[in-house]
């Protein structure tokens, strides 16, 4: 029986945490394992892109902008071997295995960087490639009984693709061949090949400046539980519940607390009515106000605080950039709805449907003062979704997209005359090349925006607008992409290599639905025909999908004939000179082709 003076002990779990270095993290006592219960790396190669362009900027290679000192890669949590009790997290620890329970994405991918780096490098004392092995490759035992392993296991099949084509040294830059491999096969090959056709574009030196910045200036904080049902506790807490602190809240607390007391009231009143009328875009507002000032390297709060520094205080930062800033977004994320000229709500449209929102700071800063000069304000929206589309045609990476904007965001800032013969808004001869290049089978190199492209050049075919959600279409090959062996496209189409480029000419595309999509795959021609006319009252025929119904045959003439037609639309909507032959440095005539320099790609 306990007495009532005892003392009860309650042992409250312990959950040992510390910041760690990327090289921290892949050093001696920390082996790394996905628990079967895991799902296999699903990353995609946009994810992997961003990752890498962010770490770019940070590490200030790629650009003209200086390193940042550390880079936090979020929280990665560990679940001890069985029957171990970590206490306290220490390089001094004996090496043991810890399963990994949030993080295995960036790990992986973090890894696959690495490797990269460490089989471009050409220096022969191959500092880089020394360091990087020490990292990947684990090594166990004494001195004299010397075993290895690899850094990471993963747990499904991708594993033996994982260490065979990327962790052993030398594989990353390597082929792979693979009969049927799995989507996350698939997907870890992708990452690699992205990566390396990125990283060997770059100098020895810059690549051995981002593998130590990787290295020693990327930190996360890991946290250890002793079982599973702890480790995935912390997982639900860190990436489910509670309300995080948004950076609007903190900014709020900054800028109205330091504002005279008469505005105090109505500032804040203003400022929930830009946070209602923003909803989830109002974080985003803040990255774009870092942006539009030149603060983009900083962290969103520490940007947005060097703006209002650089206005002279809070009172002028509200007065001046937030309020006309935020009204101007309001704008952009409606589409100009029942303000803006049917023109510029158009342009908008187009805008919003892209991927990634870019191009937002600088429509931002068109729309900052519309009212006082609307044909400037509409001719910048034009000039910023041609921008916007030609970068993307372009297949130039998140990047390179923002630093274009950036030029003419500080165009605008200084009040320069900005018409369509300003420097920064012309494109250099290879870049067209590059372009015209990518047109022969945009399809593959980026299905999302390809679809756009046909949406847009469908409204131009019929100089209208097809007010549809662009979700509710797919995108369609005539030509079928692999007709069976007794299909009568074969006949029309012998050629094995004349099929293989017609196929994924732009002339050969239409949008309908995924239904619709499904019934159509290698019909005939006239069944196909059918099928495109028929539409929905929710899904209507698309005008870039009527322009085929007229052809009474789909042959290699009727696909050349309307990819011209298309390419001079796109010639004509965004001022672009594709189809006319170029003129070579002594005045020879050099037709459109492969740039030679490799393009990026995006996903």
């Amino acid at each position: 029986m306990i007495g009532p003076n005892a003392v009860i002990k309650v042992q409250v779990p312990v959950y040992p945490t510390a910041s760690l270095s990327i090289a921290e993290l892949f050093s001696g006592p920390y082996l790394l394992n996905i628990p079967l219960f895991q799902r296999p790396y699903s990353w995609g190669r946009e994810q992997a892109e961003q990752l890498l362009d962010d770490l770019m900027e940070a590490a200030g290679v790629g650009g003209s902008s200086e390193s940042e000192q550390t880079y936090f890669l979020g929280a990665v949590v560990l679940m001890d071997a069985p029957g171990a009790e970590t206490v306290r997290l220490s390089a001094k620890m004996t090496p043991r295995e810890f399963g990994v329970i949030d993080g295995q994405q960036r790990i992986v991918t973090l890894m696959t960087l690495l490797a990269v780096l460490r089989d471009l490098e050409s220096d022969a004392k191959k500092p880089v490639g020394k360091r990087v092995s020490s990292m990947l490759v684990a090594q166990l035992g004494t001195r004299f009984f010397r075993t290895e392993r690899f850094r990471m296991h993963l747990s499904t099949r991708e594993r033996a693709v994982f260490e065979d084509n990327i962790l052993l040294p030398g594989s990353s830059v390597q082929p792979a061949y693979l009969a049927l491999p799995s989507v996350a096969e698939a997907t870890l090959l992708e990452v690699r090949d992205r990566f390396t056709a990125v990283l060997s574009e770059m100098t020895n030196t810059a690549r051995r400046t981002l593998a130590d910045f990787v290295a020693d200036c990327c930190y996360v904080v890991v946290i250890v539980g002793s079982d599973i049902d702890r480790s995935h506790q912390m997982f639900v807490v860190l990436n489910e519940r509670g309300k995080k602190l948004q950076r609007n809240d903190i900014l709020k607390s900054d800028i109205l607390s330091r504002m005279a007391t008469g505005n105090g009231k109505w500032a804040a009143d203003v400022w929930d009515e830009m946070a209602l009328a923003l909803g989830e875009g109002f974080e985003a507002f803040f990255g774009h106000v870092r942006t539009i000032y030149g603060h983009g390297r900083l962290q969103i709060v520490s940007g947005v605080r060097q703006v209002i520094r650089d206005c002279g205080g809070s009172e002028a930062f509200f007065r001046d950039v937030f309020l006309p800033l935020a009204k101007a977004y309001v704008l952009v994320r409606s589409n100009g709805a029942n303000v803006l000229a049917p023109d510029m709500q158009r342009t908008l449209i187009y805008l919003n449907r892209l991927p990634e929102g870019d191009w937002a700071p600088a429509a931002m800063m068109a729309l900052k003062d519309w009212k006082r000069d609307p044909g400037r304000s509409a001719l910048l929206l034009r000039e910023i979704e041609r921008l916007a589309m030609l970068t993307r045609l372009l297949c130039a990476g998140s990047g390179k997209r923002v630093r274009r904007f950036s030029e003419l965001i500080k165009a605008m800032r200084n009040d320069e005359p900005i018409d369509e013969s300003h420097p920064i808004l012309q494109l250099s001869r290879e870049e067209v090349r590059g372009i015209a290049f990518h047109l022969k089978d945009f399809h593959k190199r980026n299905p999302k925006v390809c679809k756009l492209l046909l949406l847009r050049l469908g409204d131009e075919l019929e100089s209208g607008m097809d007010a549809v959600d662009p979700d509710l279409y797919t995108i369609e090959h005539v030509l079928p992409q692999r007709p069976s062996a007794t299909s009568p496209w074969r006949q029309v189409f012998a050629s094995t290599e004349e099929r293989s480029q017609l196929v994924e000419s732009l002339g050969n595309l239409v949008l309908i639905t995924q239904q619709e999509n499904d019934r159509a795959r290698n019909a005939t021609w006239d069944e196909k025909k059918a099928i495109y006319a028929k539409g929905s009252a929710k899904a209507p025929v698309l005008a870039i999908t009527r322009d085929v119904l007229g052809e009474s045959e789909w042959r290699k003439a009727q696909i050349e004939a309307r990819e011209m037609r298309l390419l001079q639309l796109v010639e004509k909507l965004w001022r672009i000179d594709l189809l006319a032959p170029r003129q070579g440095a002594r005045g020879a005539v050099k037709p459109v082709e492969e740039p030679e320099e490799p393009m990026r790609r995006l996903a």
